[in-house]
């Protein structure tokens, strides 16, 4: 999905006062592409190592991470807090970013999963725990509503 650079824009503003408001180092938006399969990642704010804030080619095939699975096909957020169970594909992407913890929502609109807001903590900071998921499903509503009118 071709997106508009103003669209871009709106989505990284966005992207970043949730990164700020939920006090986490990383913070990703990404759009499911349905016919392919797959999460693509199209806005990364905050600590980003080696990543691209706008990627052309992050892209993650959804059936090889069940928590997206479950994310985008049944609308249900996760978080990988310390202790949790965690899936192997969704603990090695963490730990090659260096980061620690991390959680996401889904992003609605229009009455369809539309992508994910997708957070994560560095090791030594607060890690994230499931009683943050309310604040993140937050973020991702008000991601969606900035989002309605653009597109």
């Amino acid at each position: 999905m071709e997106l508009p650079s103003t669209v871009l824009d709106v989505l990284e503003a966005e992207c970043e006062r949730a990164r700020l408001a939920l006090g986490v180092a990383l913070a990703a938006i990404s759009v499911w592409e349905r016919e392919q399969g797959v999460l693509r990642t199209i806005i990364n704010v905050g600590e980003l190592g080696d990543a691209e804030a706008r990627p052309a080619d992050e892209i993650y095939p959804v059936h090889s991470f069940p928590a997206l699975v479950t994310l985008l096909d049944r609308r249900t957020p996760y978080c990988f807090g310390h202790g949790d169970r965690v899936d192997v594909a969704s603990a090695s992407l963490v730990a090659s970013l260096g980061m620690d913890t991390q959680a996401a929502a889904p992003i609605n609109l229009r009455g369809e999963v539309w992508g994910s807001l997708w957070i994560a903590t560095t090791p030594g900071a607060r890690p994230l725990s499931s009683g943050d998921l309310p604040q993140v499903v937050r973020a991702a509503n008000a991601i969606a509503r900035a989002l309605e009118p653009l597109i």
